[in-house]
């Protein structure tokens, strides 16, 4: 999030300059490519590039100084880095990992943060995917934040009472409808059962999640996975549709302590 930023505002105040990507890429004396890779987020600039694309652009020297903290810390590699997850898991949990707060809406499956392993490793074994025991332990891994002593993970999950009798049958559902219930007593998780009863609503074509991040990381951004994939999005209209959105599904859903209720029901 740290390179997608940084890379954001080098464009911005490229284009407020006047100048256009070939000369960005001429003082640098290199491709154009990198110019664009640099700014999409996806490679952070290294310190001599930073600074000659800060004085081509007329940037003050204090903001200068702002920016180069931004770079080294982006250029720091993640654990999940050398994780060998597919690139847009990578981004995801990249994202993950810089927020404060995760805000989830699940259809039908249980928020991987919630996750307990056997649930997760069948998941990913119906799924066909290959070296489970590794993905396993990502997820676990990411998980860690939740209970971290300082500073842990804010989750906020709403869950479709569907999730539940997806689940229901399996050998390890009362396990994880524990696991639920004794996350969900943490003061910095929230678990929300939106009930078949709450009829349509607002997300009934998938699931989404918010990440909100300190001011400098990042503006608040949302993701949505599909069958083979997932985007992360940092369109400031679309993530305030997207925020509105769940707000809405958490004032349909049951409170915590009906949502509690009502999983202990099915232990």
């Amino acid at each position: 999030m740290r390179r997608r930023r940084l890379g954001g505002e080098l464009r911005r105040l490229r284009e407020a300059a006047g100048i256009d990507v070939e000369a960005a890429a001429a003082e640098l004396d290199c491709s154009v490519g990198k110019i664009r890779h640099i700014e999409n987020g996806r490679n952070a600039p290294r310190k001599p590039e930073l600074t000659a694309l800060v004085n081509l652009y007329g940037i003050a020297e204090d903001q200068h100084v702002v920016f180069e903290e931004i770079r080294r810390e982006a250029a720091r590699p993640g654990w999940w880095s050398q994780a060998r997850l597919p690139t847009w898991l990578q981004t995801y949990v990249g994202a993950e990992t810089d927020a404060h707060t995760v805000s989830t809406f699940t259809l039908e499956l249980i928020p991987g943060l919630l996750q307990i392993e056997p649930y997760a490793r069948t998941v990913h074994e119906i799924e066909g995917l290959v070296d489970i025991d590794r993905k396993v332990a990502a997820r676990v891994r990411r998980q860690q934040r939740l209970v971290a002593d300082e500073y842990p993970l804010t989750l906020n999950a709403v869950i479709s009472e569907a999730t539940l009798h997806r689940v229901a049958n399996a050998p390890f559902a009362k396990d994880q409808f524990r696991h639920l219930l004794t996350m969900g007593q943490r003061a910095n998780i929230t678990v929300r059962i939106l009930p078949f009863s709450a009829g349509l609503h607002v997300s009934l074509n998938g699931g989404f999640i918010l990440l909100e991040f300190d001011p400098e990381v990042s503006l608040t951004a949302a993701y949505v996975e599909y069958a083979v994939g997932g985007d992360l999005v940092d369109d400031q209209v679309v993530v305030a549709r997207m925020a509105e959105k769940f707000a809405t599904l958490r004032e349909l859903a049951m409170s915590e302590e009906e949502s509690a209720h009502f999983i202990r029901e099915w232990i």
